[in-house]
């Protein structure tokens, strides 16, 4: 009976151990499941975790969606073949911008694109004068996978964002501090691109960063782009004479400059008026924002002879006038690159005239040109007029030092 016993309970044993054996085995079974076998006649994943080098895994049997553990919202990450997915919130966050362009003064190539003819084949040069702009610039936006209604902010600094930061203002165009800056100053790409200079107010030979930020819909801002760098030109005006005759309009000379009545063209009391063989060549080159003023200042107020101690008065006058007697300067000649965004020279009213009229060379100053704006290429070509009246002493020294002077408009 006993040896009945212990065989019975052997036995249960034996089962024991072989029904624990086999719970357990259906326990460890599906915790090695591969991703080819997630579709089955025996059962079906309902979810997946991946952690890291995830991505998008289709089939005819069954779709796998996972993200890669590295968010990113710079659209150069993007591809026909591929892209980085972000978390569920950084969906919505705008494509981060870059700077296209920021520009001050660049001279015959830009990388600008949406800008005027000038700026596109010159350079900022070529809309802001010689040597460029010296405050204010030019941005592009780079909006890459953003719709056109997409709103940009753009900050300035001038220590690459260390601890000077502001913002440009989106109905000024100028720099100011964060705390004037709101939703307001948040634009469109078209909106700044279509102001030609669309950052001002900047200082002269001043160095400065940019960067720019897009909004597409509440709680979408982007991150702030990579910063762009410009630095301002200085204020510049390059001025100078030239000494030729008529023909004389790409002539180069070097001081000292005189002029002189000799020849045919020798002041004789009582003859005709006179017109020197040569003439007076001035070449203009400015950034200065409201242009320049080119002033004449004699140091006799006319023609004055040491040896006699007369002086043939300067005047505005018509030197083919009845008895007349005079000395003075007339316009010939104005030159300089046409544009929009540039000045224009003119001859002022009294030494705008024709024939013999001529305009005063007195002891103060007197404008001979104004030029409106910036000017690229200026020349311009003056006569030295002089008629000697009938009872007029001869002499050999009759001469006048003129001084010019240009003076710019910032």
């Amino acid at each position: 009976m006993k040896s009945a016993i212990k065989k019975i309970s052997y036995l249960f044993s034996l089962l024991l151990y072989s029904f624990i054996f086999s719970y357990s085995f259906i326990l460890l079974f599906p915790a090695t499941a591969l991703s080819y076998e997630a579709n089955s006649t025996n059962y079906k994943l309902t979810g997946v975790t991946t952690s890291g080098l995830g991505g998008i895994f289709e089939s005819t049997n069954y779709s796998l969606i996972s993200n890669t553990g590295q968010i990113s919202a710079d659209p150069r990450n993007y591809s026909t073949s591929y892209r980085i997915n972000q978390g569920p919130s950084e969906a919505f966050v705008a494509a981060q911008p870059t700077v296209k362009c920021f520009e001050t003064t660049t001279n015959g190539t830009t990388n600008c694109t949406s800008g005027p003819t000038e700026l596109l084949t010159g350079g900022m040069v070529a809309i802001c004068g010689a040597t460029g702009c010296y405050n204010k610039a030019r941005f592009e936006i780079q909006e890459y996978t953003n719709p056109s209604d997409t709103l940009y902010t753009v900050q300035i600094s001038e220590d690459n964002f260390a601890s000077d930061v502001k913002c440009i203002s989106g109905s000024t165009f100028m720099p100011t501090s964060l705390s004037n800056c709101d939703i307001n100053d948040f634009r469109t790409k078209e909106y700044w691109e279509n102001e030609v200079f669309n950052i001002k107010g900047l200082d002269s030979s001043t160095q400065y960063y940019i960067r720019i930020s897009a909004l597409h819909g509440d709680f979408t801002q982007s991150d702030y782009s990579s910063t762009a760098s410009a630095t301002t030109s200085l204020g510049f005006v390059e001025f100078d004479i030239d000494i030729a005759t008529s023909s004389g309009y790409t002539v180069e000379s070097a001081p000292p400059y005189s002029v002189s009545f000799s020849g045919d063209d020798k002041l004789i009391p009582g003859a005709g008026a006179v017109t020197a063989p040569n003439l007076v060549w001035l070449d203009l080159l400015t950034n200065a924002e409201g242009g320049v003023a080119i002033i004449n200042e004699g140091e006799n107020g006319g023609l004055y002879s040491p040896t006699t101690t007369e002086t043939i008065i300067s005047s505005n006058l018509d030197l083919d006038g009845s008895l007349a007697e005079g000395f003075g300067l007339q316009n010939y000649y104005i030159d300089y690159s046409s544009s929009t965004y540039l000045g224009t020279i003119t001859a002022t009213t009294n030494y705008s005239g024709s024939g013999n009229v001529v305009g005063e060379v007195l002891t103060d100053p007197r404008k001979v040109y104004d030029a409106s704006g910036p000017i690229n290429s200026g020349r311009m070509g003056l006569y030295l007029k002089a008629r000697a009246a009938v009872d007029r002493s001869p002499a050999t020294d009759y001469s006048e030092f003129i001084t010019f002077v240009s003076v710019g408009r910032y």
